[in-house]
């Protein structure tokens, strides 16, 4: 694994805080924008807020609820030795879950390597209000009601392109992971 910007810690776009930190597992999907351009324009939930909508870069999140004062070494070392082959993702099915709020568009996704880092991570000081962990690669936020129609069960495949991993802190600080 190849540690970039360790030392040197990237501005968030918003430079907004945040309550917890969180680690994703970001993707190489060539066929990204055409696994989006299903998505109907009128269907999308878009407020001011540019973090909804359709999704640009597709992850996975390993675990969000990172407490401020986990060391950033403790995060990096449960990645250690992880490659990108170790991270093999079976997708099965594009499913939905509501709020009240908008719909999420999602590909479920299995994944014992996801399972496993996520256990590592919830060693340390951590908040969270699922004890299950589920993974999923978020498609798109739609207005409330509308993402039955894009609910595909049977959209299955494998895949392990795994481009790099990030924690982004609590106070908007993130870490860049890149794995090989």
């Amino acid at each position: 694994m190849f540690i970039k910007n360790y030392n040197k810690f990237l501005e968030s776009k918003s430079g907004k805080l945040y309550e917890y930190g969180c680690v994703m597992v970001y993707l190489d999907m060539p066929n990204w924008e055409s696994i989006t351009s299903y998505i109907d324009e009128e269907d999308l939930y878009k407020p001011e807020n540019k973090r909804y909508g359709l999704e640009t870069e597709p992850h996975l999140t390993v675990l969000y609820g990172l407490h401020s004062d986990v060391n950033d070494e403790d995060v990096l070392n449960v990645f250690k030795g992880v490659k990108s082959s170790d991270i093999q993702l079976d997708i099965l099915g594009i499913d939905i879950f509501e709020n009240k709020q908008f719909d999420v568009v999602k590909m479920n996704v299995k994944s014992e390597t996801l399972n496993h880092l996520n256990a590592e991570l919830r060693k340390l000081p951590h908040t969270s209000d699922y004890p299950d962990y589920k993974p999923h690669i978020t498609i798109a936020y739609l207005l409330p009601g509308r993402g039955k129609k894009y609910i595909e069960p049977d959209y299955k495949f494998k895949f392990n392109q795994v481009k790099k991993v990030i924690y982004s802190k609590a106070n908007g600080q993130k870490i860049e992971m890149e794995i090989n």
